[in-house]
């Protein structure tokens, strides 16, 4: 039974910092549509090494009474330790994670909470935009769907970010947390688990929504790092034990994924400022070499340039020109060769460039 005495969502807020806008993130999640307190909204902004009177007067005044300030200290400025600490301390029956830079639209938790309990679902996905208004096209869907979508048909691996509302009835039934080993990467495995085993996944589409904001000037992911710490998590997840035990075809998907969004976008970032090292090429070459291990046959979804990038990497090639020119001409986006496979069976391919571009350009 419901207890009367506890918030009906739970809005997890992690700052490591006063300098970040944490009170422009508590005042949208109590502008969420749902009152504040019991059978409301309640937010919890957890204080990561930083003192928590800090963040209080950081607050808007009228705020401070109607949010929960936790401490917690460890030895990162990952935000991985403190969002589990929300999740072990909620009594809520759903749970929010909204980054101290970010925003959610007037409405959101109200319009998504109709969604989750009308439909039963396990998590309900936000629909993601930036600065401007650019829509964020992930999860890339069937064409338009959103109701109970599918881990591998709908491509849910493409969905690292947890944003949106969660049952925590699921994500305690699961054991998930975030791994506060990695320096990036650590909602991966949490998403991926959850969209795979928590139960009915559906996707909010249009707005009121997250919003990302482009204003925080210290992201952990912003920062270089060597290439084999940026790969380690996703890795790590593919040669895992759960994921070696569920079906190739979420495994290969997963696999494009990490080579499509996190592999070839570090390489082009490198070469692009010059930095490609032997070690870059070492690190990309042992990423590659367990993503394909670990998903036989996922590079025959690829276009013929992505493969011509990937067969440059697998033998850790040094010659910065040499990937380079791979890497760039994998982004000249239309061309036969960005479109196009080397096996002419997999044109129609579920995560080939063809039907990917197609449902991502008619994500909203």
């Amino acid at each position: 039974m419901p207890n009367p005495a506890a918030p009906l969502v739970d809005v997890i807020i992690p700052v490591h910092t006063p300098a970040r806008p944490v009170d422009r993130a508590v005042a949208s999640a109590l502008a969420g549509g749902l009152p504040a307190g019991p059978g409301g909204v309640q937010v919890t902004v957890v204080c990561h090494n930083v003192d928590p009177a800090l963040i209080r007067e950081r607050l808007d005044p009228a705020d401070r009474d109607r949010v929960e300030l936790v401490a917690f200290r460890d030895d990162t400025r990952n935000p991985a330790g403190a969002r589990n600490l929300g999740i072990e301390r909620t009594r809520a029956p759903w749970l929010s994670f909204l980054d101290s830079d970010d925003t959610l639209d007037p409405g959101a938790l109200a319009r998504w909470l109709e969604i989750g309990r009308r439909r039963g679902s396990a998590a309900v996905l936000a629909r993601v935009s930036r600065e401007g208004g650019a829509v964020v096209r992930t999860p890339v869907t069937r064409p338009w769907r959103t109701r109970d979508l599918d881990a591998v048909a709908d491509r849910l691996a493409y969905r690292t970010r947890v944003s949106g509302l969660f049952r925590t009835e699921a994500i305690r039934r699961l054991g998930l947390r975030f791994p506060v080993a990695y320096a990036t990467g650590e909602d991966q495995s949490f998403s991926l688990r959850l969209h795979a085993e928590a139960g009915r996944i559906d996707y909010a589409r249009g707005r009121p929504g997250y919003h990302l904001r482009d204003d925080a000037t210290d992201r952990i992911t912003d920062a270089a790092s060597p290439l084999a710490e940026v790969l380690q998590a996703f890795t790590d997840l593919a040669a895992s034990p759960w994921l070696r035990s569920r079906p190739l075809a979420l495994r290969r998907g997963y696999a494009v994924k990490v080579l499509r969004l996190h592999v070839f976008d570090e390489v082009t970032a490198r070469t692009r400022r010059g930095s490609w090292s032997a070690e870059d090429a070492a690190a990309a070459r042992d990423a590659v070499r367990i993503l394909l291990a670990e998903a036989p046959g996922a590079e025959r979804a690829l276009c013929r340039a992505d493969r011509d990038l990937v067969d440059l990497l697998v033998r850790g090639e040094p010659d910065r020109a040499a990937v380079t020119r791979a890497a760039e001409a994998r982004r000249r986006f239309g061309t036969p060769a960005t479109l196009v496979p080397r096996e002419l069976s997999r044109l129609l391919h579920r995560d080939g460039s063809l039907r990917f571009m197609a449902a991502a350009a008619l994500m909203g």
